[in-house]
């Protein structure tokens, strides 16, 4: 384990990231707005393991790869760009699927789909890596051995944070939403408007890949 103060100072850093709405939370609010407090906090779920496993894929030099390649970097937000354009539309088109899901009080999305999207999401973020391979190896303390699990600890870390900030904004989207939901029409326009949140943020993904 890396030095408490280094942990210290790791945390202090991964909070000023994770609070700054970023792909993860925009995608969350996205989630919360159009589908309720319940799916963004699947969301949130799925969205933190899968940047968990990004960071796992830092500690064994793919982060680095895409930090330094241009080509991997485009390529890895052209993926997660379009994956949050598709959903995005999806979202858009099945919004009136939605607010009868509302009359009804059923789900609009299996809980297991809704943590693939946001495993997805988590994952292919290309920032989120790089953000990985240029902070972890800052508070690592290379003399005591074991970089891989120290790496892993660290990632550990910024989970959690991530987990507890992430949700947060889930359950204010999903709230709003609540409060907002009292006829199906007025649903039906706010998943429309979450939808069109996500194709926005997919499509910034997207030019921020090519403008590194």
């Amino acid at each position: 384990m890396p030095p408490i103060s280094d942990v210290i100072a790791f945390a202090i850093a991964s909070f000023l990231i994770i609070i700054i709405p970023g792909p993860s939370v925009l995608f969350t609010i996205g989630r919360g707005i159009s589908y309720g407090k319940k799916a963004a906090l699947v969301n949130v779920a799925g969205n933190s393991v899968g940047m968990f496993t990004g960071s796992l894929a830092v500690a064994i030099g793919i982060g680095t790869f895409v930090q330094s390649s241009d080509i991997a970097y485009a390529l890895v937000g052209v993926l997660g760009g379009g994956y949050l354009v598709y959903l995005g539309y999806d979202a858009v088109k099945t919004r009136k699927d939605v607010a009868q899901a509302l009359v009804t009080k059923s789900d609009p999305k299996p809980t297991a789909q809704l943590f693939k999207q946001g495993f997805v999401v988590g994952f292919l973020n290309p920032k989120s890596l790089v953000f990985f391979a240029a902070i972890l190896p800052q508070f690592v303390d290379r003399s005591q051995g074991q970089i891989i699990l120290q790496m892993i600890f660290l990632a550990t870390v910024f989970f959690v944070i991530a987990v507890i900030s992430d949700g947060t904004w889930g359950i204010v989207a999903g709230t709003a939403r609540n409060w907002l939901a009292e006829t199906p029409n007025r649903i039906e326009k706010i998943s429309g408007a979450g939808g069109l949140i996500i194709i926005a943020l997919g499509v910034s993904v997207i030019i921020s890949a090519f403008n590194r």
